[in-house]
């Protein structure tokens, strides 16, 4: 009787515990929680949390990244926009994706309507003029928040079978993140918040 009840007091203890934390840097390398700690920077990464049944862990994603899509991908891409929007892509045309995260979610919004500049009527129009563009308003399938986006007035299409997530984004970040696509398929991205004005100068520098 005894032994029966060491061994629930035990079993309750180690449950109770809390899980070990692990931390990785943007190589996916473990890493200390002081280096993590030394290592984050917002303007370069965002620092991700998850847990598993055993396990508590700290991620470092890199804001920012280039790449190529090869022909095969990117006209898949170029197809699931189409599909998505109705809107014919000129194939000699830059990309801009501005893509709404599921973060925060509805319960989260302290106003009735997002200020997120980004959203206000002068950025496509300065956009539009700083080279030949195919943009689109794109969010994540699991975003809740359209109407404090201002969906009545951005025509907001959800990443329904989650390509962009899986070609761009595995990780769900607060706020944001937008693409710039060249005709040739090479791709710059961004990470979380960000402004039009930074949309608009990194866009002057890729497309130039």
């Amino acid at each position: 009787m005894r032994l029966t009840f060491i061994f629930i007091l035990f079993t309750y203890l180690t449950s109770g515990q809390e899980k070990p934390m692990i931390f990785y840097n943007e190589s996916g390398e473990k890493i200390s929680k002081e280096n993590f700690i030394k290592t984050k920077d917002y303007s370069k990464n965002l620092d991700l949390y998850f847990e598993n049944d055993t396990t508590q862990i700290g991620l470092l994603v890199t804001r920012q990244k280039f790449g190529q899509l090869d022909k095969n991908t990117f006209e898949n891409l170029k197809s699931y926009l189409t599909e998505l929007t109705e809107k014919k892509i000129d194939s000699t045309h830059n990309i801009v994706i501005n893509y709404l995260t599921a973060y925060p979610k509805k319960n989260e919004n302290t106003n009735s309507k997002s200020g997120w500049n980004v959203l206000h009527r002068d950025y496509l129009k300065k956009l539009h003029k700083i080279a030949n563009i195919n943009q689109f308003w794109i969010h994540s399938s699991e975003c809740d928040n359209l109407e404090y986006n201002h969906q009545k007035r951005i025509n907001w299409k959800a990443d329904k079978d989650d390509l962009l997530k899986k070609l761009f984004f595995p990780y769900e970040v607060r706020y944001g993140n937008f693409i710039l696509i060249k005709p040739d398929g090479k791709f710059y991205y961004y990470l979380g918040e960000h402004s039009k004005y930074q949309i608009w100068e990194d866009a002057k520098k890729y497309f130039k």
